[in-house]
């Protein structure tokens, strides 16, 4: 069964997993007291039991508002641009992080600014239309069957911040079609039980209700990662028949009504084990990925990071390349591209708090990426870089 445990106490902590490589928590953060009260508000309820909540948090669909309304005094007044890290030296690009649970818009030697309230997490850059989109918890429950969460878009001026979701449902990991639709992909876990996971489509400007379910809920546990131009999307299957995780992957072509088709990926040795927080790269020709050390989506520090080349004619993957190494006393996640593909950027906590980390391809250097060695920065990504 997928566990996420939640200790309910005055200081933000979270440990654990969400599912198939979507919110994965796994840190404990001191953040301002406004920042906090929401956070402790959004904990009220929390219990530690282990039964569904679902039936007495009852939740009207969420404001738009909830999804940004940075007070002025913030959004007028960003931070001071900092001495750039030697790991940004040439990169001219900006990239969002979630920031302490806020979205930040960063950039070398730039102001860093932003665009959400707070409890916001995994934001992807659309390919297009310069947006963000994230999601925002309501509820945070024991586990992440009970946790509920909205879709959220937001431009990165932080103007029109947009609820795609009711808020109603545990969606998570959403990301962007690269087919010129800019339609947003999101994922809707345990609406059928703990093992189950469903792939919707929504327009940006998409009233909640609107998204259309592109997964086939036959198949119990599909999960999306990254949209690719052609309009597929690469995503993981995984069945527990066998006592653990076991995972396919393949490149569904969306139709609604359960029309869907699939194209079964040929991965590489390691290919029944679990890929988290799957990139594909801007060329489509290398995927960076997260691969389970132990069949337990519920842990995230026996997680390594890789790098490999992709067909997506063929759908064959091939020839992949650690960037981290097994190491149970630390978590490396969220890898994503940059433009031209010389560098992977992705978080990591090994020096007490989560910073941004690059690696670089050529010369296979790691270096800090983030600017404040004080502030947990997690699931970067490059601006109109979608994951």
């Amino acid at each position: 069964m997928i566990r996420t445990q939640q200790r309910c106490s005055g200081t933000a902590s979270r440990t654990g997993s969400g599912p198939g490589g979507g919110f994965q928590p796994g840190f404990v953060i001191k953040v301002s007291a406004i920042v906090c009260a929401i956070i402790l508000m959004s904990l009220a309820g929390c219990t530690g039991g282990s039964g569904n909540t679902q039936g007495n948090t009852a939740l009207e669909p969420m404001p738009s508002s909830a999804c940004g309304g940075i007070p002025a005094a913030w959004s007028s007044h960003p931070e001071p641009a900092k001495t750039s890290p030697a790991g940004t030296a040439g990169i001219t690009a900006r990239w969002a992080a979630s920031g302490n649970w806020q979205i930040s818009i960063n950039g070398a030697g730039q102001a860093k600014r932003y665009v959400s309230w707070g409890g916001d997490f995994e934001p992807s850059w659309s390919k297009t239309g310069s947006m963000l989109a994230y999601f925002h918890p309501l509820y945070m429950g024991s586990r992440f069957d009970e946790w509920r969460n909205a879709i959220c878009v937001i431009h990165s001026d932080g103007s029109q911040p947009t609820a795609l979701s009711t808020g109603k449902y545990t969606d998570f990991s959403p990301t962007w079609m690269r087919d010129g639709t800019n339609r947003v992909i999101f994922n809707r876990y345990a609406v059928r039980g703990e093992t189950s996971n469903d792939i919707y489509l929504i327009s940006p400007d998409g009233a909640p209700g609107s998204e259309v379910l592109v997964s086939t809920p036959e198949n119990g546990y599909e999960h999306a990662f990254s949209g690719l131009k052609d309009g597929r999307i690469f995503i993981d299957r995984i069945d527990w028949s066998s006592g653990r995780a076991v995972a396919k992957s393949f490149l569904l072509t969306p139709k609604p009504g359960g029309k869907s088709g699939y194209q079964e990926i040929t991965r590489p040795i390691t290919e029944n084990q679990l890929w988290q927080a799957l990139s594909v790269s801007p060329s489509e020709t290398r995927i960076a990925y997260m691969l389970d050390g132990d069949g337990d989506m519920v842990t995230r520090n026996d997680n390594v990071l890789y790098y490999a080349d992709f067909d997506a004619k063929t759908g064959v993957v091939s020839h992949p390349v650690a960037i981290t190494s097994y190491d149970l006393s630390q978590v490396s996640e969220n890898p994503s591209w940059s433009a031209d593909e010389s560098m992977i950027i992705y978080d990591s906590n090994r020096s007490g708090i989560y910073q941004t980390y690059a690696y670089n391809l050529a010369n296979h250097m790691t270096t800090v990426f983030s600017d404040n060695a004080l502030v947990n920065f997690q699931s970067p990504s490059f601006e109109n870089l979608p994951k």
